[in-house]
């Protein structure tokens, strides 16, 4: 075989390899579309198509830096600095029966006085339609404007409660866990909680608001009424707010064996049972500008003391809320308490410097 022979027979034998191989399929690859996340607008700002499903999901919270101080109330001058940090998820999904609503809330926070770091969850809880139940803030937990009222007493419980809202109305009422501690008892053998039955009624219709909270503590058969109206009235708004309290129970603004001391005795002796049976407070938010609003607050309280007269006391003082850039804002409080005299060695200043990033 000549050397021509063997290339020719070569070339031959390469090209009909070729032609089976063209004959083959060509395999294209595509690329894989990218899955971005999908803008929810159906809750309101800030939710988001968790990717897959048709479940919203928002991710929100706060950091606090702030500084308290007081001086007064038998007790020596103090201050101390602190910060906490709070992350909220929330989890909405459209469904027959109404929105189904997923919540979680951890708060963790550090006090420069003693090191401490505390971490807990604030709420968690489940809603569907207008149907919730599981850890969170009740009616009472809302206040006035400002930072001077204190119309109310344990505002967290375990609670189960079914809330109506429409045409400016809603009404609401919850059966609530109360632990012992919140109706006077030792956790000691006692590690049973208590129901308590709280309600609201309310009405909302441009610039006027009200609102009725009621509170009933069935272990101490004793009931709390609060009642606080909103009205926008010239450069701001105005609130107005009053309580009354039947007897010593866990929704009422309650004392601890502490704050009031019987100085009459050759030793101070303290007085357990106290509560306010009657509290009245106003708050007027002004808005100086856009991004800057001064509220002066008020509160006259009336506490019931068991075996005594009603010692009657007062706050003063206002809030200045400042808003540096969107997201961004610097409160400054500052109170001043006029005390029962028996009761109180000393009247006192209270007040906080607070920086508060939101998002």
């Amino acid at each position: 075989m000549t050397i021509k022979s063997l290339f020719l027979g070569s070339a031959a034998a390469l090209a009909a390899a070729s032609a089976a191989q063209a004959a083959d399929p060509v395999v294209v690859i595509e690329p894989v579309q990218a899955n971005y996340v999908e803008i929810c607008d159906a809750f309101g700002a800030g939710y988001f198509y968790i990717p897959g499903t048709e479940t919203c999901l928002s991710v929100g919270g706060y950091v606090r830096f702030q500084i308290d101080a007081q001086t007064g109330a038998n007790s020596p001058d103090s201050w101390n600095v602190w910060s906490r940090g709070q992350i909220a998820i929330n989890s909405k999904t459209d469904t027959e029966l109404g929105a189904l609503t997923g919540n979680i809330t951890l708060n963790s926070e550090y006090y420069s006085n003693d090191g401490s770091t505390t971490t807990y969850l604030d709420e968690t809880y489940l809603a569907l339609g207008g149907f919730q139940a599981g850890l969170f803030y009740s009616y009472w937990d809302e206040g006035l404007l400002g930072e001077i009222d204190d119309l109310s007493g344990q505002t967290r419980f375990n609670s189960i409660r079914y809330v109506y809202v429409g045409d400016g109305f809603i009404g609401g009422i919850s059966l609530d866990a109360l632990e012992p501690s919140m109706i006077g008892l030792s956790n000691s053998g006692n590690n049973v909680p208590h129901l308590g039955v709280s309600g609201r009624i309310g009405f909302q219709a441009g610039g006027v608001g009200a609102k009725l909270d009621v509170g009933y503590d069935t272990y101490n058969e004793e009931a709390s009424f609060r009642a606080m109206t909103s009205l926008a009235l010239g450069p701001g708004s105005l609130d107005l707010g009053a309580n009354y309290s039947t007897g010593w129970n866990a929704y009422a603004n309650t004392y601890g064996d502490n704050d009031f001391l019987d100085y009459s005795l050759p030793t101070p002796t303290t007085l357990p049972g106290v509560y306010a049976e009657w509290a009245l407070a106003a708050g007027y938010k002004l808005n100086v500008a856009d991004n800057f609003s001064v509220t002066p607050a008020f509160q006259w309280t009336s506490a019931k003391i068991p075996g005594a007269d009603n010692e009657d006391f007062w706050s003063a003082g206002a809030l200045f809320d400042y808003t540096i850039v969107e997201g961004l804002s610097a409160k400054l409080n500052v109170q001043y308490t006029d005390t029962p005299d028996q009761y109180y060695a000393d009247d006192y200043w209270a007040g906080w410097f607070r920086l508060q990033r939101d998002f």
